[in-house]
């Protein structure tokens, strides 16, 4: 962002911040409200919240904890508040208000700024406090939904929550989020039921002489969750299971190219009209619906839509989804016992179905990707220095994180790193990527880290330019607490080894439970300083690291890795599981 532009926003955010302390109650409904976007949301999604607070912003942000600390007029608290919110994530406020309180115009963009966290953070700690935040608003929001039966009130507050619950840049902490996936799960279904967008089906038995299980697939669209969704159907028996895959009607022929050699059929689904979807799906008369694609971040999403009604005898997701879903109506969360604790169930609102080894088999579709030609030279990396890569997406990029990279980089200073974190799986558009890359710059500063040991590439249109990358790289990082999944097969493809952390919750596992099935498992580490030691040891001892560098090449040819699929394991779980629900009432 240049400087004018900045000017031109500090001052649209004073200006917007008058008109809320006005406390005008229908002027800032209609703010929320206009045709051309949620005007308060639109600039809270600026990043603008990133810039450091100048003397005229302290002041205004004065003025409103001022409000809100003695003024007993709940709509000027509220007014306030939502004036706040534009300098201050909601974390960092005392509100001094319940949601039963707000004016009901006002409850819908409440709700959305009272759950609209940071997209990145900055302090130690930082998430964890959002995190716990959010948790809190959601318990409030869904006691006051389930307890006050009054249509207004409920429309507007789930509609907040429907468009403003967005949790990416939280969940990645490892701690268990059952509650708040099952709170989630049931404000979606009331969502729902009020505005009769809910078809449940009475599944018919099926009879004795039917052999053929029918599978529906709703597909996902990014090509990393395309490899997990082919990777669990590849080896699935199809003298037994008959696969449909469902595929939204906007990009049919785009999608239905990733699947057609795992699906017998496909049908397009009107994704714009979730009751019109409903009936097509619930036409089909499926044995098992699977999510094939993640239903756990947002609300508003489709295939969440769809797998909160009964439209299948047995409805699944799988690890593309980061977390249980919450939702009564899905009944199994199959992963790999490697890529879960002990006590795993306890996490899940489903029941646990578990395969042998890990979950995290991919099986990309077309033809393998050929790394690009690069020389270190074209990428601004000096012959003589070592390389570190990481792919971890900038969601999963904490200040934890970074201090740590920071230290082995100041513990080794010919090291440099190359970093890609905005991956197009995740989010084509990254708003906040100045300030992210600010507070990178600053993080590396303070370890006393040149900035000219940081290269940062822009979002790539394919893979093939980020495996010439890692070709060249002497070490990869993986991401924690959050762990990579489809993103680790990229430096183990080129023989690039990983250095890994292992967690405790199924999403902070997945690298782990990869490298240990292909036993690889001197690359696990279990404590952050594990992590830095062993990268540490790798970056210095040259002869073990082209030891490990070989080992890591002779796993990959050995176990063919990126195109085996554990549909037999799936199928194994999916008719037992099956078997189970048909002997209970559905």
């Amino acid at each position: 962002m240049d400087q004018e532009s900045e000017r031109k926003l500090r001052e649209l955010r004073l200006n917007l911040a008058e008109v809320c302390l006005e406390g005008r109650i229908e002027r800032i409904a209609s703010l929320c409200r206009s045709p051309a976007g949620d005007t308060i949301m639109t600039m809270i999604n600026s990043g603008v919240r990133h810039l450091a607070l100048t003397k005229g912003d302290q002041a205004v942000a004065e003025r409103c904890h001022r409000i809100l600390s003695v003024e007993h007029d709940v709509t000027r608290k509220v007014s306030a508040y939502l004036a706040l919110s534009l300098f201050t994530p909601p974390q960092g406020i005392e509100r001094a208000f319940d949601i039963v309180d707000v004016p009901t115009p006002l409850l819908c963009p409440v709700i959305k700024v009272l759950l609209a966290v940071p997209m990145f953070f900055t302090r130690e700690g930082a998430r964890r406090r959002a995190l716990a935040h959010v948790e809190a608003t959601v318990a409030e929001i869904h006691k006051a939904v389930m307890v006050i039966d009054e249509f207004e009130f409920r429309r507007e507050v789930l509609a907040g929550f429907m468009d403003g619950y967005v949790v990416s840049s939280v969940y990645g902490e490892d701690v268990p989020l059952r509650a708040l996936a099952q709170r989630r799960g049931d404000l979606i279904r009331k969502y729902l039921e009020i505005h009769g967008l809910a078809h449940d089906i009475t599944p018919l038995p099926r009879s004795a002489n039917e052999t053929t299980v029918r599978v529906g697939v709703l597909c996902p669209g990014t090509i990393s969750e395309v490899a997990a969704m082919r990777g669990h159907l590849f080896g699935l028996d199809r003298s037994i299971f008959q696969v449909i895959a469902f595929v939204p009607d906007e990009a049919a022929t785009s999608v239905s190219a990733g699947f057609e050699d795992v699906a017998d059929d496909f049908v397009a689904l009107p994704v714009a009209d979730i009751p019109a979807a409903a009936k097509i799906l619930a036409q089909e008369e499926l044995d098992i619906l699977i999510a094939g694609a993640n239903i756990t971040n947002t609300c508003k999403f489709p295939w969440t839509l769809l797998m909160a009604q009964r439209l299948a005898r047995l409805q699944v997701s799988m690890h593309c989804s980061s977390l249980t879903t919450g939702l009564a109506t899905v009944d199994l969360f199959i992963n790999g016992r490697l890529n879960e604790p002990e006590d795993a169930q306890d996490d899940y609102t489903e029941e646990l179905g578990l395969i042998p080894g890990s979950s995290n088999h991919y099986v990309f579709a077309g033809k393998p990707v050929v790394p690009e030609q690069l020389t270190r030279e074209r990428i601004g990396v000096p012959d003589a220095a070592l390389l570190l890569a990481t792919g971890a997406n900038y969601f999963k990029i904490g200040p934890e994180l970074l201090s740590t990279w920071a230290r082995i980089l100041e513990a080794v200073p010919n090291a440099h790193i190359i970093m890609y974190p905005f991956n197009p799986n995740w989010t084509t558009h990254y708003p906040h990527k100045d300030g992210f890359l600010r507070f990178v710059q600053e993080r590396f500063a303070d370890r006393g880290v040149n900035i000219d040991r940081l290269h940062v590439l822009e979002s790539q249109a394919s893979r093939a330019p980020l495996l010439g990358v890692l070709k060249l790289a002497d070490l990869y990082l993986d991401s924690f607490p959050y762990s990579g999944a489809v993103s680790l097969l990229d430096p183990l493809s080129v023989g690039c080894p990983p250095v890994v952390r292992e967690g405790n919750t199924a999403r902070c596992r997945q690298s782990a439970a990869l490298l240990r099935e292909i036993g690889l498992d001197v690359l696990v580490t279990r404590s952050m300083d594990d992590y830095v030691t062993v990268v540490k040891r790798l970056l210095t001892d040259h002869s073990l690291r082209r030891e490990i560098a070989e080992a890591v090449k002779e796993v990959t040819r050995a176990t063919h890795l990126g195109t085996q699929g554990i549909g037999g394991a799936v199928g194994d779980v999916l008719l037992k599981a099956l078997a189970k629900k048909l002997r209970a009432p559905v």
